[in-house]
């Protein structure tokens, strides 16, 4: 830039000002400064060269050394130079005035993505780069030294309500200065005319603006300047940039420092100052590292336990299920650890972690990253799935159905391998400061430093419009909904919305992804700007199920890996929004009907002319049937298709396919040869065939021994016979070719002009166009499904699944490449159940926002014991509590110590439940939340959970299954109560024949897998198909679900007096009341829980629980159980457990929430005998 492109104020710049030289000389550069050194006399002061001149006009020369004689600095450009006079001397100048000058060097200036984005979409041309273009807007030169241009003072950056990504127009923007001054005379004139008139809110509201006020630069360029604030202490100060503004007609009396800008990306000086911080910290990071190189070492360890398999390939057989590959050699233990749906390794070299048993885990992901490098891979081979185990070999399953010829068969590891490798890779880039937002490993390290802080303001966006409040909120949003909305849109980093069973979690999340849709600018490309993910698959199902953006369907990206049953989400999910758009289309545009079929009418005569047979015919007169509306006309098309249907076409064409479908080997005979052979002689008997022909009698009765050796082999001598039918009927029946060349019919050319001639020749432009929309709506989904990845705002995944190869695809990312799926917002559903490991891969996505959604009181994280337990072994220090507390706790902390540095609100509980009866509501909320001061409101009233099938009309009951009854017994590892599965399949039974209980929804949970398989299978012999009306579930299958009414079966059953062993070598010995109710009746929040003898307690109390009442013990797990019904809850089970003596005192202590529910059923009157009440 030079000098005389900078906008200045009118006093401090002088335009062509004419000068004379002293001595003539050439003008080498034109970019220089001016120094006066007498009266009119001064020096211009270039690169290459040192000119002494005067001014020739007086007053101009005046003024200018007025200027140098107040100490200003200034800056000139000869603008060009003049043949006036004979001398040659004359020249022009413009000169540029700076009422300072400082020496600042190599002045650092950070931009955040935003403001670069902003910049290049705006200045950014051609093949210019975004340096260069900051380079020559601001940078000024003498052409020696270089320059910028800035004013400085304080500012207010508020924050106003518009789009986050809009550029602010600050011609209308005063500078830091004339604003400070504005306001200073605003209050005094407010204060002269009257001071008792000052509103109490506006002092108080200049007060808080001047407080939330920075130090600012105004840095000013060519075409735009920028807002600069100051932060840091005085010996370590930053410039961010925070504002930009197009260059303005008039500026203030601007300031000058000799200097260079450097422009530096913000997100690279974050990952610097994050690796830097991290390199010397040992926290949360380098504990799930520690975490993951164990769970590595102990897949090694169990893929080393089972070693080379030894396989029969010889004895390899076919059947329905697969391939049956016979094994040898297994031990007991090693064939335990091949369950179903595990994978084998087929591989030409022994896998090299079985070849060095030394290797750890790490060794072996180095030697992998290595050889990858390289272009090589250590483990070459097959990967083939074991669907079971069965006499003495494995069923196992291949994509082309041959069994894989590599010598060495052993466990496969490539599956844990990619699910480790993804955390690994996300827990790395978190570490360095390459994640998405490089400030994700100071948050979650809390390391929270003021590099935190500095971009953090953003332009406030309001919770709700009109249209999604309209669009979402079947009733007006609660505050703290609204709320929820707002410090999600908000965050600066990160976001915890945490919400109790029931308090309208999906409809927040729903509200927030339209609200961000709705600010996006349309005319970028807007695909996967947003993430919805979760750790299983039917969480990411429950929420994008009612998520509609832009009014497209929302797609999960990779499948589920079930066994015996494929996972069609994306396909339905597709299939169901085209048939839904076309219903709509139809809906809203009847005349498209037509237009469809005129089309398709169109289509089949221009097909009928290029090949005009019989059955080409055929269709154009039956669609020309269809659209014709002449009476006369009909009665012609009628005679023609009648004409050619009676050639027996038709009939000659089912014959010949059941001819071809007569089995001529053993095998195929065995499947449905005789079904065929009596299909095809039913066939030839109504067709009237002549059987006193002795070929044609033959192939009757060769076909009637055939359809009599049903479920029998065949003999040979048959097989022999049923080909040689085949053959003859073949030759009898196929018709032999024709060389006639076929000539279009006159008169369906006639009857298709005639019909064009009676309907609307000519179609408009729009209904040709949806037309063709609606025939690739039906006809071609794989482009339709391409097209939507392109538009679709939302992309939703697992945790793992979003970084799988579907997604990234999506995301433009070749499978080879090191780049990242990256998205403006990630939105975690049911947060508090995935692992820290798996949460990371999405975090480690996420630009702007980070949206936690879950409930800490229900159901955690997964985590291996097992792991945990090794670590602790191998002498390695480990926090127990940072490994069993979920992420979701552990950030909801972090993000309240933020809260506390910044004061941006960054967390919230959702205060109202919605689905259950408020009786429900209300006694999920004393029991799990009230304690720990998360409460919440039931606000509806009971007469919206109204169901009239139980006794009382009330929700709920429990139906009494004292021991006696039926005992439980053990099937393997888990429980069966039969009397309790049989009770809860005759009620459903009787309820959904009743009219009141036909169309309500059916839950049944229950804390064991054998229990569940007990009540499917009963179900479905009692109501066969209807059967999936209900779904029947563990605990961990039902979050997030809900349905009117819920079974809850309780199976654990005792008669005797509760006992326990307090470790696995001793007797079972009484209970210790007087230990066990140590700390009943003292206030949790007086109990030191960290103390060793709380520890210890703790320990005791799990011990007796989990041994006489299992999985009850788990309160996450039975909030769960408790709160997934909207109008009614059914507990079937011994109430025995849970009421007075002894199993009262332990149920106190170990299952309070059972003990409390209990309790409410007596009071309420609502216990009743099991066994009298059966249907």
């Amino acid at each position: 830039m030079i000098i005389n492109e900078l906008v200045m104020n009118q006093d401090s710049c002088f335009t062509d000002i004419q000068c004379r030289m002293t001595i003539k000389q050439k003008i080498v550069a034109k970019n220089g400064r001016v120094e006066m050194f007498g009266d009119n006399q001064f020096k211009f002061i270039a690169k290459d060269n040192v000119i002494d001149f005067s001014i020739v006009d007086k007053n101009d020369a005046k003024l200018i050394m007025e200027s140098f004689n107040r100490h200003f600095y200034c800056l000139a450009n000869v603008t060009c130079c003049s043949t006036i006079g004979d001398d040659g001397k004359v020249f022009f100048l413009h000169i540029g005035f700076f009422y300072n000058l400082q020496r600042w060097g190599k002045t650092p200036v950070i931009l955040s993505d935003e403001m670069k984005s902003n910049i290049e979409k705006k200045y950014v041309k051609g093949r210019e780069t975004l340096e260069q273009v900051l380079e020559e807007n601001f940078r000024l030169s003498d052409g020696v030294s270089s320059y910028f241009a800035y004013t400085c003072g304080k500012y207010y950056f508020g924050s106003n309500e518009q789009d986050e990504n809009e550029i602010e127009d600050t011609d209308k923007v005063k500078t830091p200065l004339q604003e400070e001054k504005d306001e200073e005379s605003a209050i005094s004139e407010n204060k002269s005319e009257n001071e008792e008139k000052l509103d109490k809110d506006k002092i108080n509201q200049i007060i808080e603006k001047e407080k939330q006020k920075k130090d600012t630069l105004v840095i000013y360029g060519r075409e735009f300047y920028i807002y600069v604030s100051i932060q840091g202490d005085k010996f370590n100060e930053k410039l961010y940039v925070e504002k930009i503004g197009k260059k303005k007609r008039n500026a203030p009396m601007l300031r000058m420092a000799e200097g260079m800008l450097e422009f530096f990306d913000h997100n690279s000086i974050l990952s610097k100052k994050v690796k830097e911080t991290l390199e010397s910290t040992k926290g949360y990071l380098d504990l799930w590292n520690q975490y993951a190189e164990q769970e590595g070492n102990l897949l090694l360890e169990e893929v080393r336990k089972v070693g080379l398999i030894t396989v029969n390939r010889g004895a390899a057989t076919f059947d329905s299920e697969g391939i049956h590959l016979p094994y040898s050699g297994l031990t007991k233990e090693a064939e335990e650890l091949i369950d179903n749906d595990i994978y084998l390794f087929f591989s030409d070299e022994i896998p090299v972690y079985l070849a060095d048993s030394e290797m750890t885990w790490s060794d072996y992901r180095t030697l992998s990253k290595e050889a990858s490098q390289i272009g090589y891979s250590i483990n070459k081979g097959v990967q083939v799935k074991v669907n079971k185990r069965k006499n003495g070999g494995f069923i196992i399953e291949t994509e082309d159905g041959h069994l894989p010829e590599q010598k060495y068969v052993s466990l496969s590891i490539l599956g844990d391998e990619r699910q480790i490798a993804r955390r690994e890779d996300a827990r790395k880039r978190i570490a360095e400061g390459k994640a998405a937002n490089p400030a994700l490993g100071l948050i979650l390290e809390g390391q929270l430093t003021e590099e935190l802080g500095a971009y953090s303001t953003r332009k406030k966006i309001m919770p709700l419009s009109s249209f999604v409040k309209d669009k979402i909120f079947k009733y007006n949003p609660t505050e703290t909904q609204k709320k929820a909305i707002d410090i999600a849109l908000n965050t600066p980093d990160i976001a915890i919305i945490q919400g109790p069973p029931g308090t309208g979690k999906t409809t927040v999340i729903t509200a927030i992804i339209e609200r961000l849709n709705e600010l996006c600018d349309k005319r970028e490309k807007v695909n996967g700007q947003v993430l919805i993910t979760s750790f299983q698959h039917d969480a990411v199902r429950n929420v994008i199920e009612r998520l509609r953006i832009n009014s497209l369907p929302t797609i999960k990206f990779g499948k589920q890996d079930r066994a015996g049953e494929e996972d069609l989400t994306r396909e339905r999910v597709i299939e169901e929004w085209c048939e839904e758009y076309i219903a709509r289309l139809n809906a809203k545009n009847p005349e498209l009907i037509e237009t469809e079929k005129r089309n398709r009418l169109s289509r089949l005569h221009n097909m009928y002319l290029i090949y005009p047979s019989d059955k080409n015919a055929l269709e154009f007169l039956q669609c020309a049937k269809e659209i014709n509306t002449d009476v006369e006309l009909d009665k012609k098309i009628s005679r023609m298709i009648e004409s050619r249907s009676v050639s027996g076409g038709d009939k000659t064409s089912e014959l010949l396919m059941l001819i071809r479908r007569l089995r001529t080997t053993r095998e195929g005979f065995m499947d449905d040869g005789a079904d065929n052979a009596d299909y095809l002689l039913q066939n030839l008997e109504n067709m009237g065939i002549n059987q006193s022909i002795p070929e044609n009698r033959k192939v009757f009765e060769i076909l009637d021994e055939a359809a009599i050796c049903y479920g029998k082999e065949p003999s040979g001598e048959l097989v022999e016979k049923l080909c040689d039918v085949k053959t003859y009927l073949l030759y009898k029946c196929v018709p032999k070719p024709s060389y006639k060349k076929e000539v279009p019919d006159e008169e369906i050319s006639k009857i298709y002009k005639q019909i064009n001639q009676s309907v609307k020749k000519h179609q408009d432009e729009k209904a040709a166009i949806l037309a063709d929309l609606l025939k690739e709506l039906r006809t071609n989904r794989s482009e339709v499904e391409r097209s939507l990845e392109y538009y679709l705002f939302v992309y939703s995944a697992t945790t793992q699944q979003s970084e799988g190869v579907e997604i990234r695809e999506a995301k433009g990312i070749n499978k080879y490449s090191d780049e990242h799926p990256e998205y403006e917002t990630v939105i975690v559903d049911e947060a508090a159940r995935v692992s820290p490991a798996d949460l990371m891969i999405p975090l480690a996505q996420a630009k702007k926002r980070i949206i936690l959604v879950g409930d800490h009181r229900q159901l955690p994280h997964i985590y291996d014991e097992e792991v945990f337990e090794s670590m602790k072994e191998n002498g390695e220090t480990v926090d127990m509590n940072n490994i069993k507390k979920s992420m979701f706790e552990y950030l909801l902390e972090k993000a309240r110590e933020l809260e506390k540095m910044d004061n941006v609100p960054r967390t919230i509980v959702l205060d109202a439940q919605y689905r259950m009866h408020p009786m429900l509501g209300e006694f999920v909320n004393e029991v799990f939340y009230k304690p720990n001061d998360e409460q919440f409101a039931s606000p509806m009233p009971a007469s919206n959970y109204q169901q009239f099938i139980s006794k009382k009309n009330l929700p709920l009951e429990w139906y009494d299954f004292p021991d006696k009854y039926g005992k439980e017994h053990k099937e393997g590892t888990s429980r069966v109560r039969d009397c309790e599965a049989d009770f809860i399949v005759e009620k459903i039974e009787y309820y959904t024949k009743l009219e009141e209980g036909k169309d309500l929804s059916y839950g049944v949970i229950t804390f064991y897998s054998e229990q569940v398989k007990s009540i499917k299978r009963k179900l479905k012999n009692k109501l066969g198909d209807d059967e999936r009306r209900v779904r029947v579930g563990s605990v961990d299958a039902f979050q997030g679900m809900e349905f009117d009414v819920i079974f809850l079966s309780v199976v654990r059953s005792n008669d005797k007096k509760p006992i326990v062993r307090v470790d696995k070598s001793s007797k079972p010995e009484p209970i210790n009341y007087d230990y066990l109710e140590k700390y009943k009746g003292i206030d949790k929040k007086q109990i030191d829980k960290k103390s060793e003898e709380y520890k210890a307690w703790e320990v005791y109390r799990d011990k007796v629980g989990m041994q006489n009442y299992g999985f009850l013990i788990s309160e996450n797990r039975l909030c769960v159980s408790l709160s997934r019904q909207k109008k009614l809850l059914i507990v079937v089970g011994n109430t025995e457990m849970f009421c007075n003596g002894e199993w009262g005192r332990i149920a106190e202590i170990c299952v309070p929430g059972m003990k409390r529910l209990y309790e409410l059923c007596k009071g309420e009157d609502v216990i009743y005998d099991g066994q009298s009440e059966s249907v």
